[in-house]
């Protein structure tokens, strides 16, 4: 029983923000949405992994707190010990039903599920954890571009040639092999690179997260990299370690 009641004083708070924000939330509000369940494969409880002192999670919610460019911001999480990190940095916690938590939901279907639980959440931007190296100047670039687009993503250039096969003939893509183009003769292509995307509930209602009224926010080549395996944190580690 006593038990029961602090996971009620735990979360009542939050419950009673969330009926609050339902009945108030003002249309031209921004929030942050960070989707972090529990059952990550590559990386146990990889939201959760530290590097420098503090776990993925933390380290973009507080990004996110220092650019002061949203109303408030949101954990989806299925898992206790993660909403009990998204609390413990000051980001309020939306318990994601475990249907929508499974290793095939994508992030779209998320995300309605979030804001069908929100109606009056209009405009947001989603963050990943694994996106180690987001900078408030990113977003604070981002939310100012959101004010006359319908949404904006992170993204990089790339100047990889790309092939593709065709009838199992090896084919260029975008350019002619007998010119090829060298790197400072050409822009690259525009990839995403996944760490942020601002966007609309009607687009996500729509079965969209972007449209042609889109827009970049260009970040560094390095700091493109996505925490997704073991090796992938090791580089991150020695990056950020290196840097204190």
């Amino acid at each position: 029983m006593i038990r029961v009641l602090l996971g009620l004083l735990l979360i009542l708070p939050h419950l009673l923000f969330q009926i609050e924000c339902v009945q108030t939330c003002s249309k031209s509000e921004l929030h942050a949405l960070i989707l972090a369940r529990g059952g990550s494969k590559g990386i146990k409880y990889k939201n959760l992994v530290e590097i420098a002192g503090l776990s993925l999670l933390a380290r973009t919610i507080r990004t996110i707190q220092n650019s002061s460019c949203f109303d408030h911001i949101w954990v989806s999480t299925d898992d206790k010990r993660i909403a009990i990190e998204a609390e413990k940095y000051g980001a309020i916690v939306h318990n994601r039903p475990s249907e929508f938590a499974r290793d095939d939901t994508s992030s779209l279907d998320t995300i309605k599920e979030f804001l069908n639980a929100h109606k009056a959440i209009h405009n947001f931007s989603l963050f990943q954890c694994t996106s180690v190296f987001l900078k408030e100047t990113y977003i604070k670039e981002a939310a100012l571009a959101f004010k006359t687009q319908d949404c904006v993503f992170a993204a990089k250039r790339s100047h990889y040639l790309r092939w593709e096969l065709v009838d199992n003939l090896l084919v260029p893509v975008g350019f002619n092999s007998e010119s090829r183009p060298r790197r400072q003769d050409w822009k690259g292509d525009i990839v995403e690179t996944g760490m942020f995307y601002f966007s609309k509930r009607r687009l996500v209602e729509g079965g969209v997260l972007q449209n042609n009224r889109c827009s970049i926010v260009e970040i560094d080549e390095k700091d493109g990299l996505e925490i997704d395996s073991p090796i992938d944190l090791t580089v991150a580690r020695c990056i950020l370690n290196n840097k204190i």
